[in-house]
């Protein structure tokens, strides 16, 4: 698994652990950074029985990127 510091919009992260309800594991797009440290992600692969926020803000330190996006 392909792991790096920089995360930017697009990538697919990963959750290093849990936040709130979503478990580690967790894994979904980057939909924005924030100046603060912090990316809103959207997990795809949470089971749809769990009636959690699909869309969560992280701390960067708790991510870690599985598939950076492809930059121009």
């Amino acid at each position: 698994m392909a792991t790096t510091k920089h995360i930017a919009e697009l990538d697919i992260v990963e959750l290093a652990e849990s936040v709130g309800e979503a478990p580690a594991g967790a894994r979904g797009g980057v939909l924005d950074v924030f100046d603060d440290h912090r990316a809103m992600v959207e997990f795809t692969n949470l089971p749809g029985d769990m009636d959690i926020d699909k869309i969560v803000v992280v701390p960067l330190g708790k991510l870690r990127v599985v598939e950076p996006a492809r930059r121009s």
